[in-house]
C-alpha cells in the first residue's frame, strides 16, 4: 500500500499533467497555421544563420 507522502506525489503528477495537457490545448487553438509559420521561419533562422536569402523579386528579371 502506498504511503501518504507517495499518494500525494502521484495526485500532483496526475493533476499537473492533466493541467499541462489542458493549457497546450487551449493554446494550440490560439495559435493559426500563420503564427506556426512565422514561428517556424523565426527558429530556422536562428538554427542556420548562415543561409542566403533569395530576393525572389530579382528572379523576374
Amino acid at each position: 500500500m502506498a504511503t501518504l507522502r507517495n499518494r500525494f506525489f502521484l495526485e500532483g503528477v496526475l493533476l499537473g499533467s492533466l493541467a499541462g495537457v489542458a493549457l497546450g490545448s487551449l493554446i494550440a487553438f490560439q495559435v493559426n497555421s500563420e503564427r506556426i509559420t512565422a514561428a517556424r521561419r523565426m527558429v530556422t533562422r536562428v538554427v542556420r544563420p548562415n543561409q542566403p536569402v533569395i530576393d525572389f523579386s530579382l528572379i523576374r528579371q
